[in-house]
């Protein structure tokens, strides 16, 4: 199911020209107080470097998804936002996937429901902190710990 799930999203995604790590990224800065976030802050959330985050900013800028503001109070800190009229391509399509979640919980009893949320709250618990120990795994590592590459064998000279 996860694999279909990443597929899912990368397909809604390529529909508007972006990936699925984009729209994942313009979930978390909705999810976000203020749904204003920095690149440092994406870049925790994810684990990706913050190049990689540039990245994908750079894109999502060009792309008119996304606008970075300079914050009000300390103005060596950048902000970015969604802008929120760059979805509507994308609301149709998540509206639907949505009315397709909500017919098949219509099969379930309100106790089935219960036991199924409850099971789900708890594997989103298990993720988030798996995904947060392999961050800081990732992020702890130096490029001096990174196994080195497998020698070749050199030919014997006669």
């Amino acid at each position: 199911m996860s694999t279909q799930t990443v597929f899912l999203h990368q397909a809604l995604a390529q529909s508007v020209g972006l990936n699925a790590t984009d729209t994942k990224c313009i979930d978390l800065i909705l999810r976000a107080p203020d749904a204003a976030v920095t690149a440092g802050w994406l870049s925790d959330m994810t684990g990706l470097t913050t190049g990689a985050i540039t990245h994908i900013l750079d894109r999502l800028e060009r792309q008119d998804f996304v606008k970075r503001v300079r914050d009000t109070e300390d103005r060596r800190k950048v902000l970015v936002r969604v802008r929120m009229e760059s979805l509507q391509p994308l609301i149709p399509k998540y509206e639907a996937m949505g009315k397709e979640f909500l017919r098949l919980a219509e099969q379930y009893s309100d106790k089935e429901l219960a036991l199924i949320c409850d099971y789900l709250q708890k594997t989103s618990e298990i993720s988030q902190r798996e995904l947060t120990k392999a961050i800081a795994a990732n992020r702890s590592r130096t490029p001096d710990a990174a196994p080195a590459a497998p020698r070749r064998a050199r030919k014997s000279q006669r």
